[in-house]
């Protein structure tokens, strides 16, 4: 019972970082005061992270975690440069995205198989 309690919560979160992502990369920020091109480590930590974290237990989708992250960070770009928002779309925000994504998906399944050896 608990262990679902905890899959549960992990999903939740994960959707829940998710959705704050999406609105996060489509409102209006003022980047003036940061240092030029910053926001790619914005990027790529974000959707590392995203990957990273993916529910394990979602495996049964037919596109991996890295395709549908990069996917998403595309999409969102090309709303960014389609909506009023101030915001522009930038490939190298789509760049960082994807090779986020790539690194979180290797992460994960170095983690993976780390523990599957050491259990």
């Amino acid at each position: 019972m608990r262990e679902n309690t905890v899959i549960s919560l992990h999903k939740l979160t994960w959707a829940a970082y998710v959705l704050a992502l999406i609105v996060g990369s489509l409102v209006p920020v003022d980047m003036s005061g940061a240092p030029e091109q910053s926001d790619k480590a914005f990027h790529f930590l974000a959707y590392g992270l995203m990957v990273f974290f993916w529910p394990a237990d979602w495996k049964g989708f037919r596109l991996s975690p890295f395709w549908l992250a990069a996917g998403l960070g595309l999409l969102l770009e090309i709303a960014q440069g389609a909506l009023p928002t101030g915001r522009f779309m930038d490939l190298w925000d789509v760049a960082a995205n994807a090779l986020g994504a790539g690194v979180g998906l290797a992460v994960a399944l170095l983690r993976f198989k780390h523990a599957g050896r050491s259990a």
